[in-house]
């Protein structure tokens, strides 16, 4: 029994009736400007009653492009890192997305980024990288960075206004009555988490002449770890006087929600809770989370846009306007016992 004869670009032509050369730009996303909408509409017919699928592995060994673009996170644990892969996917149809795993506390080449530039990937995009990450990457490969300015490097960046969203969220607290306030600190070193607790404890300072009240308390962004740290740091928490407490991730304020239900600290009669990212859930945990947004899909979305103008030949601008880092007010925050 013979083999059925494998449907080719020329096939699509013919019954189209346009040139190869047509037929490429079309599956290949470069029609726009080139080809008529007639012609594409005729094309994709003709696609679709012969059932023609491009030859990818062809197409790649042809132009050079491997379609595969490398995703640098450094933590998977925080579902805000699945909401930005939502993001990236959703911009880069079409390509093959690799998820490395590179904690900026550590060296940049565990994560096996040399081999990967090299054989496997047309860009790559960084999130909140190390500063040594981003001198290895720079001008090897395109490149953009997500949540951490690059003054190292020209490559795009882009992130939030973590001045808006770190401002409002503290003056939200000091407006309540609140002027000893706990924090609870991601135990990664990323950039944006570090940004974020500067300045608010700036702000702190600017108004009450002190910052961040109580021990200084680290946690993975786990739900477990962090009911972890704030069982060990409450007692430490409770005697320094602070009336509310703000977490560096919603995964570490469900924690705290966890163990103070467990403690018997009534949340926010006895303790405000608030946090950053407003992840999907942060509505719906009771009382619902009081919390800075920080889109991680529009993060990612916009990202991919700016390193397919890269891969493409284009020149994107290399400063972005921020994505807004608005506050959303909601149950675990309210006025100190004290002032109530």
């Amino acid at each position: 029994m013979r083999a059925a004869k494998r449907t080719t670009a020329a096939d699509v032509a013919r019954l189209a009736q346009v040139s190869t050369a047509t037929v490429s730009l079309i599956v290949n996303g470069k029609a726009e400007g080139r080809v008529s909408a007639g012609t594409r509409e005729r094309v994709l017919a003709a696609i679709d009653e012969l059932g023609y699928r491009v030859d990818a592995l062809a197409r790649d060994l042809a132009t050079g492009r491997r379609h595969s673009v490398a995703l640098v996170v450094p933590d998977i644990a925080n579902p805000y890192f699945s909401q930005l892969t939502q993001g990236v996917a959703g911009r880069l149809d079409g390509y093959q997305l690799c998820l490395v795993i590179a904690d900026p506390a550590h060296d940049p080449t565990s994560a096996g980024l040399d081999r990967m530039v090299a054989e496997r990937v047309d860009g790559i995009l960084a999130e909140a990288p190390a500063v040594d990450l981003i001198r290895k990457l720079d001008g090897r490969t395109p490149l953009v960075v997500l949540d951490r300015p690059s003054p190292e490097s020209d490559s795009p960046y882009v992130g939030f206004d973590l001045d808006e969203g770190a401002t409002a969220l503290i003056d939200h607290l000091l407006d309540l009555g609140h002027d000893r306030i706990g924090y609870l600190d991601a135990d990664i070193g990323v950039p944006t988490f570090q940004a974020r607790r500067a300045r608010m404890d700036a702000r702190l300072r600017e108004v009450t002449g002190h910052g961040f009240t109580g021990p200084a308390v680290q946690a993975r962004t786990d739900i477990d770890a962090a009911a972890a740290a704030f069982t060990a740091g409450w007692d430490g928490w409770r005697a320094a006087g602070i009336t509310a407490l703000v977490c560096a991730a919603d995964v570490h304020a469900y924690g705290v929600l966890r163990a103070a239900g467990r403690l018997g600290v009534a949340v926010p009669g006895e303790l405000s809770v608030a946090a950053f990212d407003d992840l999907p859930f942060s509505a719906l945990v009771s009382p619902p989370l009081t919390t800075v947004t920080l889109s991680a899909f529009d993060l990612g979305h916009r990202a991919a846009g700016l390193l397919l103008e890269l891969m493409e030949g284009r020149s994107p601008v290399t400063e972005t306007p921020p994505l807004p880092a608005p506050l959303q007010i909601r149950a675990t925050t309210a006025p100190p016992k004290s002032a109530a």
